[in-house]
């Protein structure tokens, strides 16, 4: 799926939104979102072309695996623009209180998983499960190819790491020795 939102999603929770997904299809001409309206669906585009207007002006186009209608299930607010179908076209649709349903139940998995590490951490461990879960809660994934930097001597130490796997080499520039 195209789109800078569900990019930020793990696998499991794209996994479970395409399993719940339904298709639908639209005659050419048709609007698929009207602006204005509420949105209660996030749409995937699976076949034809679309168009994306705006105060009645066309401002692009879409084709296959565009991903549209996440403002409106995230933010339950109206929609910014219309998306109407240019050739007879096919859509993948997920309902926003489905949406909601995986969020909740992968989040809290997420939650626990996190919480399970943080115990394993030596440096953590007589910490309160309720420390735990405020760290968990906040603490995000990142992953780093070998080789690469993940903090530099004298760099400002705004974050803290914890290595899940893996492994790091650690170096010290000391003055006056290369």
């Amino acid at each position: 799926m195209d789109n800078d939102f569900l990019k930020n999603l793990d696998t499991s929770q794209v996994r479970e939104m395409v399993d719940s997904m339904y298709s639908k299809e639209f005659p050419a001409g048709s609007l698929v979102v009207r602006e204005g309206e509420a949105g209660v669906h996030l749409f995937v585009s699976a076949e034809g072309d679309f168009e994306v207007i705006k105060d009645r002006k066309v401002l692009g186009h879409m084709g296959p695996g565009k991903a549209f209608g996440e403002l409106a299930i995230l933010y339950n607010c109206t929609r910014t623009a219309s998306i109407r179908a240019v050739t007879e076209s096919k859509v993948w649709m997920l309902h926003r209180k489905v949406f909601q349903q995986i969020m909740m139940r992968t989040g809290l998995q997420r939650l626990q998983d996190n919480i399970h590490f943080l115990k394993s951490v030596p440096l953590l461990q007589n910490l309160s499960n309720d420390v735990l879960a405020k760290i968990a809660d906040v603490l995000e994934v990142e992953f780093y190819p070998a080789g690469a930097y993940i903090i530099r001597q004298g760099a400002s130490g705004d974050s803290f790491f914890i290595i899940s796997s893996g492994s790091v080499k650690v170096t010290q520039r000391v003055p006056g020795k290369f």
